[in-house]
């Protein structure tokens, strides 16, 4: 579970619990104590109704459940072409229509809300579209948790306990299931509750509180320190922040940095009063994979002896799910083998390296043994004093190594190789352990997460047209592009001609929501810093943006030699956020005549509503280019919109392809970052995104 759902914690995960709750848990689990539900491998989707129109809604992300969401059509059209994924959503989609259909009005609004108010966090599973595991049976199920209301004022879901909306669809759920099961015989469940058997013995109990009473022993921790304490205590004395030749008082604002605790200090105020090398010195544990790897290094004794535990626990646990758990265990081990000799020849060709191969490792590590696979289930999910956990247990690196084989073929079929550095030891020194016989782990191990590409699109954008969206759309289609950033100039612009009409850059922004309402991989934002260009260079060097792996992508059109206003970007990643890499592409031009930012603003101008409508994305409706014309042409005498956006002409990147003109981007940007040291602090304050912006998605 994940995305809208929000994340769920390992044991280790919680600050705020003690080593002598921890094993508490742990004791309680072995001895069957624990009621569990399954955690399952299937595709989330979010399903609420609407009173109002007679019809379900589906969402697969924040901006859907703003925008109230999907209809069974909507749905469809999103996902065309995906196959199992099409089917899956939509077949379930309908089977949950089908079963809320037999609710009555009253229990409707008290389980929806008078318009789509709560949304449920379910989950599709169908074997026509399996993720690692493999299921039977066609499956909508609807969780326990994570659940959203929508805020009526802002539209946005936040967390609440939606218990009495749910208890309508429990003491409905024998005629729900029925109606659900017409037509296209899905399953629709509420709750997968696992009984968990009884070990044999205490033996893995007692490994896993053996380990944790050595590791709080070495810190030399009572049972009643947190998780928290641990943390703090362990990263404070060993690693390389005792190595840094720093102040004591740094160290501990470091420290609290880190872990987030109250009242932390800035970067900034970490680095006054340190020299220069001091401040080089303490980047690699204050960047945001630095920090990363400090409290992972630090957990990692703790997350072993849970881990370990938690493959014991499930070794013999199935899903309720799959019909026949001797052949999908098979059939999980032959993947794991075949995945391990794939990303091994990738390495020895060159396509991944150092990173892929140290992460395969740790995953490894986790595994030891092929014997290990053993279950059909991702983990499974429980209560205890009122906190919700998990256990996963082999699925969890399998996953990893799966997902890094997934993302190694994308790189070849992009034509991309990693740098070939450390290759032949790196092959030397795994070879052996990739017949799974048993991996050792030595020293402490770092996560390494799989890089994201992302495409940036900085411009003026007053007003946006097709040409922009096609631009934007191009790059979003790319099989190895993961996001696609529009970047608004937030300078508003005014027409030429009589009456003047100005385009703002929230016009802009609204402008664009509603052309990508359906691209879940498309988000803007207004620019921030001096220009839109100038905000691509802090976005590529802020490493709450970009982190070490991830690649930013820069458009380019083929007619565009001669700007170079992105030439130093990747040396400007490589100064300020090493591990960055930086990659301009050239793109087919779109547009056509009369798509400058100039004319459009005079057709506005002008009243021609006609020729305005004409050079908007086609696939909108007639009612959202009602609407796109409405948004600017105003509700003031100036056919201004007083309070909506605008947007430019494209300023920068490939942008220039879709204007007509002398020149294809318009006036050179002359932003240099390296022009002036003076002109620019050397700290910037973290550019946040929008929230509609889906910052990362990492492998489960």
């Amino acid at each position: 579970m994940g995305g809208v759902a929000g994340h769920m914690d390992h044991l280790y995960d919680d600050r705020d619990l003690t080593f002598s709750k921890m094993k508490e848990i742990i004791l309680a689990a072995s001895r069957g104590e624990i009621k569990a539900e399954e955690k399952v491998d299937g595709q989330n989707l979010f399903l609420s109704y609407s009173i109002s129109d007679g019809n379900a809604r589906a969402a697969r992300n924040l901006t859907n459940i703003k925008a109230g969401g999907m209809i069974a059509a909507e749905l469809a059209e999103k996902f065309a072409g995906r196959g199992g994924l099409l089917e899956a959503f939509t077949q379930g989609f309908a089977a949950f229509e089908k079963a809320v259909a037999l609710l009555s009005d009253e229990e409707k609004a008290k389980a929806f809300g008078e318009s789509t108010d709560i949304w449920y966090n379910a989950e599709v599973m169908f074997p026509s579209n399996p993720n690692v595991i493999h299921y039977d049976t066609k499956t909508l199920k609807i969780h326990d948790s994570g659940h959203k209301r929508r805020n009526r004022e802002t539209g946005r879901p936040e967390n609440a306990d939606v218990s009495d909306s749910l208890a309508v669809l429990d003491q409905n759920l024998k005629k729900m299931q029925k109606a659900a099961a017409v037509d296209g015989n899905v399953n629709f469940v509420r709750s997968a509750v696992l009984r968990l058997k009884k070990l044999e013995d205490d033996v893995a109990a007692g490994a896993a509180i053996n380990a944790i009473d050595n590791a709080l022993s070495k810190q030399e921790l009572p049972d009643s320190s947190t998780v928290l304490d641990y943390l703090k205590d362990r990263i404070s004395k060993s690693g390389p922040l005792v190595e840094l030749e720093i102040p004591e008082e740094k160290k501990k604002d470091i420290l609290a940095r880190a872990l987030r605790l109250d009242n932390f200090p800035s970067l900034t105020q970490i680095k006054k009063g340190l020299s220069e090398e001091q401040r080089e010195d303490i980047g690699p544990v204050t960047s945001k994979n630095g920090t990363k790897a400090l409290i992972k290094n630090a957990i990692q004794p703790i997350e072993m002896a849970v881990h370990n535990f938690a493959v014991e626990m499930l070794r013999s646990v199935q899903s309720l799910f799959v019909n026949n758990p001797s052949r999908e265990v098979a059939r999980l081990r032959d993947q794991l083998t075949s995945a391990v000799e794939q990303i091994t020849q990738m390495a020895t060709d060159g396509i991944i390296g150092a990173i892929e191969m140290d992460t395969m490792r740790a995953e490894l590590s986790k595994i030891k043994n092929i014997d290990d696979v053993s279950s059909t289930v991702e983990g499974i999910v429980f209560e205890f004093d009122g906190k919700t956990y998990k256990f996963t247990g082999s699925f969890a690196p399998l996953n990893q190594i799966l997902g890094m084989l997934t993302f190694s073929k994308q790189k070849a079929e992009a034509g991309n190789s990693a740098p070939a550095n450390r290759m032949e030891s790196i092959i030397d020194k795994y070879i052996d352990s990739f017949l799974l016989k048993e991996v050792s782990i030595t020293g402490v191990v770092t996560e390494a997460e799989e890089g994201k590409r992302i495409a940036l699109l900085p411009g003026g954008f007053k007003p946006p047209h097709s040409g922009h969206y096609q631009l934007a759309k191009h790059l979003a289609d790319l099989p190895d592009i993961d996001e696609v950033l529009v970047i608004i100039g937030k300078n508003p612009r005014t027409s030429d001609d009589e009456p003047k009409v100005t385009v703002t850059a929230e016009q802009s922004e609204d402008l664009w929501n509603l052309y990508t309402k359906n691209n879940e991989n498309i988000n803007v934002r207004i620019q921030t810093g001096k220009t839109p260009v100038s905000d691509v260079y802090d976005l590529i060097a802020d490493p709450n943006e970009f982190e070490s792996g991830d690649t930013a992508v820069l458009g380019k059109s083929d007619k565009d030699e001669g700007d170079k206003r992105f030439d130093r970007a990747a040396a400007y990643a490589e100064r300020h956020n090493p591990g960055v890499a930086v990659e301009q592409v050239i793109t087919p031009q779109f547009g056509g005549e009369g798509m400058g930012g100039t004319n459009m603003r005079n057709i506005i101008a002008a009243g021609n509503k006609e020729d305005f409508l004409s050079k908007l994305p086609q696939h909108l409706s007639d009612e959202d280019k009602e609407a796109s014309w409405e948004l600017v042409s105003g509700t003031n005498e100036n056919l201004q919109r007083s309070n909506g956006p605008v947007v430019d002409e494209v300023s920068t990147m490939a942008g220039g392809s879709v204007q007509i003109g002398a020149m294809p981007f318009g006036k050179l940007n002359k932003y240099d970052p390296f022009a002036s040291s003076k002109r620019r602090s050397t700290t910037r304050k973290s550019t946040k995104r929008r929230a509609s912006v889906i910052r990362r998605r990492r492998p489960k």
